[in-house]
Formats: C-alpha cells, sequence, structure tokens
C-alpha cells in the first residue's frame, strides 16, 4: 500500500512539473511574441523616421518658366541652398546655355535669331546681344539686317561664362567676308560692352575652330585650330 501511495504521489509530483513546464512555455511564447510585436512597431516607427529624416535633408527645389524673344519656352530649374537659389538645368533639351560658377545666373543663346540671353537668380531676363556692329570707319551692320541676308552667318554662338562677371561667346565678327573665320568676343556684364581683342599679345583670338577647355584658376582654356589658349 505504502508504495501505491509513493507512487501516486511521484506521478502527481510529474504532473505538477509537467503542467508547470507547460506554463512556462506559455508565458515565454507570450513574451516572445510580445518582444516579436514590440520589434515589428519600432522597426516601423524607425522606417518613419528615416523617412521624414530623407524628406527634411532633401534639397528643395523649384523652376521659372520664361519665355524668350524668338517664341519658345523654356524651364529653369532651380535648387535652394542655404536659402539661396542655384540652378540646375534648361529645358528642354538642345537649349544653348551656360551656368555661372555660383549657380546663381544662367545666359541662353536663342535658336535662329542669336540672341544672349543673361537670366538672374529671380528669373528676370536681360538681353545682353551686341545689336550692330560699327566699323573703324563709322558704318554700321545691324545683326537682324546680316542674318536675313546672310542666314549662315555666326553672329554669336557657344557663350561661356568666364567668371561671375564675364562671358565669353564665338563670332564671325567683325569681318563678313571671312566665310570660315571666327572670333573670340568677351561680354562684360557690369559695363554692358563687348571687345574681342583677347589675345595674349592683345590682338584677336581667331581661328577656324574655337573649342572651350577647362576652366582652371588661371583662366579658361581656349583651344583655337589645337593651340590651347588661356583668356582671364
Amino acid at each position: 500500500i505504502i508504495e501505491k501511495v509513493k507512487s501516486g504521489f511521484n506521478k502527481s509530483k510529474e504532473k505538477d512539473k509537467e503542467q508547470e513546464g507547460k506554463a512556462d512555455n506559455i508565458k515565454q511564447g507570450s513574451r516572445n511574441e510580445q518582444e516579436y510585436e514590440k520589434s515589428q512597431v519600432n522597426e516601423v516607427k524607425n522606417k518613419e523616421v528615416n523617412k521624414e529624416e530623407i524628406r527634411n535633408n532633401a534639397p528643395k527645389t523649384g523652376s521659372y518658366n520664361i519665355k524668350l524673344s524668338n517664341g519658345e519656352e523654356v524651364k529653369l530649374t532651380y535648387n535652394i541652398v542655404n536659402n539661396e537659389k542655384q540652378y540646375t538645368e534648361v529645358l528642354p533639351k538642345g537649349i544653348n546655355y551656360d551656368i555661372s560658377p555660383s549657380k546663381k545666373n544662367i545666359v541662353i543663346l536663342e535658336n535662329k535669331t542669336q540672341n544672349m540671353i543673361l537670366v538672374d537668380s529671380n528669373g528676370n531676363t536681360k538681353d545682353i546681344t551686341k545689336k550692330e556692329y560699327v566699323s573703324s570707319k563709322n558704318d554700321v551692320f545691324k545683326k537682324d539686317n546680316i542674318l536675313k541676308y546672310k542666314s549662315n552667318y555666326v553672329w554669336c554662338s557657344s557663350p561661356k561664362y568666364l567668371n561671375e562677371d564675364n562671358i565669353v561667346y564665338v563670332s564671325q565678327l567683325p569681318w563678313f567676308n571671312k566665310e570660315n573665320q571666327k572670333y573670340l568676343w568677351k561680354y562684360n556684364i557690369s559695363s554692358n560692352t563687348h571687345y574681342h581683342n583677347l589675345s595674349q599679345t592683345g590682338g584677336e583670338l581667331t581661328g577656324v575652330d574655337i573649342k572651350y577647355g577647362d576652366n582652371t584658376p588661371e583662366g579658361l582654356e581656349v583651344i583655337v585650330d589645337g593651340v590651347k589658349n588661356i583668356i582671364k
């Protein structure tokens, strides 16, 4: 009888331990589930925080839509950096333009009219084209008249910022009877003047093929018929 009682007692203890083990497993499972749910909530929160940080750190952008004198509409896009506008692009593709070193201004060359347009950081435009050429004999040659009778004549092309106050460009001026010869000109924004005696010796910088190289601390590299020049 005593053995039977002991056996029953032991079995009862084993059942209690088994029940306790099951209870512990249930508790552990509940804790694991709660921790998993918390981790999922934290993950969602972290993702939302990251998205907010990305939105806050993303550059603010904007654009101007302007109409050129030739009727063409262009879009000027910019970023806002330290509360200042910095131009990034002119659309549509194919527009001949250049952005100033500070990215605050743009020069645009109109198709067909060959007008050179300066745009400031507020989207204001100014026509900076040399509208006429006066020869040493005081003969006046107007741009529109020349282009009307010589449609292939290059009055102005390839505007390029030399620095914030100067823009260089390529033209066939000051000659009208040299079909292949081109000359480098400079426009000064402050004085609103155009001049073309830009060689290191003080004369004309001229050639059949004029290309721009790098804008270096020494000045802009201009390659004329394969020969590199530095323009300041």
